[in-house]
């Protein structure tokens, strides 16, 4: 079913009714919003009546006061008769314009920085005082600008050399010397005399000079007195007796066992002198001499004669460690004579009976004497040196010759301590006093060399120009380390942009906001803190509202500018109320209207 013709006029109404109280609400909200907006309007125009502004004053150069705003370009603007202040950011740089920068960036010292800002060069003293330190009062007979380092290639070309001679490596802190020289007191004196002869030789005409260059060549001629070095003692260290060998005594008495049973021995018992063999052949082939200095040789040959013995016949040669054997009756002591060795012992016997020996195969019939020595020193000398109290000997004798060697190891030993004792003192003293003069050498070679390289320009910028002090405290600032070095980076300044360069309100917030900070260049009187750099003068680091060229003032523009913007916005604001008004009775006839339809 359709609806009637009322139902759908009073869903109408009711509609229109709805509506309407919507948009009541809507302007209701509205207007409450504009009341917010008046109340924030007129917040800000109180806000503003507090309104203020840094006022720059300085002097031009005819001495009348100037104000302006306060503004990085206008505190940073050179001008005769200002103070000069830098505006500082967090990390302790200084604050330039893109000009600065560039200048400074592309100047390698400060003359260069200078001149970018038109000031002129004059005469520079300083270069004259630095000369007078080098040369002497004299210095124009002496420096040549065009040839700088005449004079230091002359000497280094004349002493270099001759110094080479002695002093190995002789810039090093450590040189070594040549000890062919050092050691030689007449070759150290002829090479003392070259070496002055080589300065004196390089006098400019017998000119003198002062300052660091005769510094230098008065050092090179101070060369070291002669001392001389100890001597090494004629000594060798002692060689440690062989101790004794149980071994050596084994062979020892196989070789008696061998002389008992041998064929020379057999023939000696009979009578012959046959012993003859056997005691050569014990004492070895070369010559020997008796105690009473006679001198014999045993050879290996079938000759004989009075002086010679045979060795090496057939049947007649012990075939084991013969050395061993000998040398035990080198050392062994026989019985009936304790200060003869069983070895000297063989040799007087022998000597005394070789004229037994009667050239025939066998020799002649050795006497009843001669035969009971020769069985004595083969049963009771060489017997004996072998038992257990030889043994005892050898070792007794071995500890006597080893403390003997001890004592001459000790004596050895106090030798060469007191040579080197000697040495050490030598080497404090003469090889001190030698590398003294040696890096005194160095030092005034170094002190007059680095003085002519850093020589001031013969110009400098005029000091008398107003632009030149306040440029110079610019360099040093930015990162000059002095009038020709900076700093290779470029960590001391920083480029401001230009939107801020004339901004006096960012300024303003800046250092109330302590964004930036401010230094003043001031003159350092007599016992202040002074920065070498600078002379007397210094960048101090002050408090932007202590600064005696700015004050603060209202801000009248300001203010106007604050109070016709409030009564824009007021204006505003009432046109838009009362056009709510007129909305809002709109409504209520509206509303009025679409009830009475609903009544009827």
């Amino acid at each position: 079913m359709g609806l009637s013709a009322s139902q759908a006029r009073l869903l109408s109404i009711t509609a229109r009714l709805t509506q309407n109280e919507t948009r009541s609400q809507l302007i209701t909200n509205a207007k409450l919003r504009l009341a917010g907006k008046s109340e924030e309007a007129s917040q800000e125009y109180m806000d503003s009546l507090n309104a203020t502004k840094f006022i720059y004053t300085n002097y031009d150069s005819t001495g009348t006061r100037r104000t302006q705003d306060f503004t990085f370009g206008a505190v940073t603007q050179f001008s005769e008769i200002k103070n000069q202040y830098g505006f500082i950011d967090s990390v302790g740089r200084i604050l330039v314009s893109a000009e600065d920068a560039k200048n400074y960036e592309n100047s390698g010292a400060l003359a260069d920085f200078l001149a970018c800002y038109d000031i002129g060069d004059t005469n520079n003293p300083k270069r004259d005082i630095e000369l007078d330190k080098i040369y002497g009062e004299e210095f124009g007979q002496w420096y040549d600008d065009g040839n700088p380092h005449n004079w230091l290639d002359q000497v280094t070309g004349a002493t270099s050399g001759i110094i080479d001679d002695v002093v190995t490596n002789s810039t090093s802190v450590n040189p070594t010397f040549n000890q062919n020289i050092i050691e030689d007191e007449a070759a150290y004196e002829k090479w003392k005399q070259d070496l002055a002869n080589a300065v004196d030789s390089i006098k400019n005409n017998d000119n003198k000079s002062d300052g660091l260059y005769n510094t230098w060549l008065d050092e090179i001629k101070d060369v070291p007195d002669y001392i001389e070095k100890p001597i090494a003692p004629n000594a060798t260290p002692p060689t440690p007796p062989t101790p004794p060998d149980p071994d050596d005594f084994q062979v020892l008495d196989d070789f008696v066992q061998y002389v008992v049973d041998g064929q020379c021995y057999r023939l000696a018992e009979g009578g012959a002198n046959c012993y003859m063999h056997v005691l050569s052949d014990l004492l070895g082939p070369g010559e020997h001499i008796t105690s009473s200095g006679q001198r014999f040789t045993v050879i290996q040959s079938s000759d004989w004669d009075w002086n010679t013995c045979h060795v090496g016949a057939s049947g007649h040669t012990y075939g084991g460690q013969i050395d061993a054997v000998r040398d035990i009756i080198n050392r062994t002591t026989c019985q009936d004579d304790p200060n003869k060795t069983i070895y000297q012992k063989i040799v007087d016997f022998l000597w005394d009976t070789h004229g037994d020996y009667d050239g025939s195969a066998t020799g002649g019939d050795a006497s009843q004497a001669n035969l009971d020595k020769f069985f004595e020193i083969i049963h009771v000398d060489l017997a004996a040196a072998k038992d257990s109290t030889a043994w005892d000997d050898a070792v007794a004798d071995y500890n006597e010759k080893y403390q003997e060697y001890l004592e001459q190891l000790d004596i050895y030993n106090q030798k060469m301590q007191e040579y080197k004792d000697a040495l050490k003192q030598w080497e404090t003293e003469f090889i001190g006093q030698l590398e003294t003069w040696n890096n005194n050498v160095n030092m005034a070679h170094n002190n007059y060399q680095e003085a002519i390289d850093n020589l001031p320009p013969a110009t400098i910028p005029d000091e008398d120009d107003p632009k030149y002090q306040w440029y110079t405290n610019l360099w040093f600032r930015m990162g000059g380390i002095s009038e020709t070095k900076k700093e290779p980076d470029q960590n001391h300044y920083k480029i401001l942009e230009d939107f801020y360069v004339n901004n006096d309100d960012w300024i303003k917030f800046a250092l109330e906001h302590g964004i930036v900070t401010m230094e003043q260049v001031q003159y350092q009187e007599e016992g202040e803190t002074i920065d070498e750099k600078m002379n007397q003068y210094a960048w101090v680091s002050i408090q932007h509202n202590n600064c005696a060229d700015m004050y603060e003032e209202t801000d009248e523009l300001a203010i106007s500018r604050a109070e016709a913007e409030y009564q824009r916005k007021t204006k505003e604001i009432q046109s838009k109320d009362k056009e709510y008004d007129t909305d809002l009775k709109n409504w209520i006839l509206n509303t009025a209207h679409s009830k009475q339809n609903m009544i009827q």
